[in-house]
């Protein structure tokens, strides 16, 4: 019972708070692509392929590919724009969304090397940090 209390201690120190810790370049390693209601297929991007999500000090977003294409392999597909932290969930903003305000982005987790968000209905996307 004590190994198990230390080893959840240890865990929760890794995770930190988006508002500083979201901040670099992030790569995507899996993601589980929405197929209907409720459902999704588990995709991994391939070791010569890259993802990548940046977010910036200034409050910038970033995303930009590797060998790949946004048809391929995407996270949203609008390239750059801003993002805000809002109720410690990542709000981010790109000239090819429907919405002025947006898109809110659930953050399942985040610690110093990996981050977990859902960004539709279903389906998690991981990336790295780089």
């Amino acid at each position: 019972m004590l190994a198990l209390l230390a080893l959840i201690a240890a865990c929760k120190g890794d995770k930190i708070e988006p508002e500083s810790g979201l901040m670099g370049t992030w790569k995507l390693k899996s993601y589980c692509k929405p197929e209907g209601t409720n459902t999704c297929t588990n995709i991994t991007i391939p070791a010569n392929k890259g993802v990548f999500i940046e977010f910036s000090v200034k409050g910038t977003f970033k995303e930009y590919y590797q060998n790949t294409i946004p048809v391929e392999h995407a996270f949203l597909g609008c390239g750059n724009g801003s993002y805000e932290i809002e109720n410690n969930d990542v709000r981010i903003k790109a000239m090819c969304m429907s919405s002025l305000a947006g898109r809110l982005i659930k953050i399942k987790s985040l610690t110093n090397k990996k981050l977990v968000i859902v960004p539709f209905d279903t389906g998690e996307y991981i990336f790295e940090r780089e």
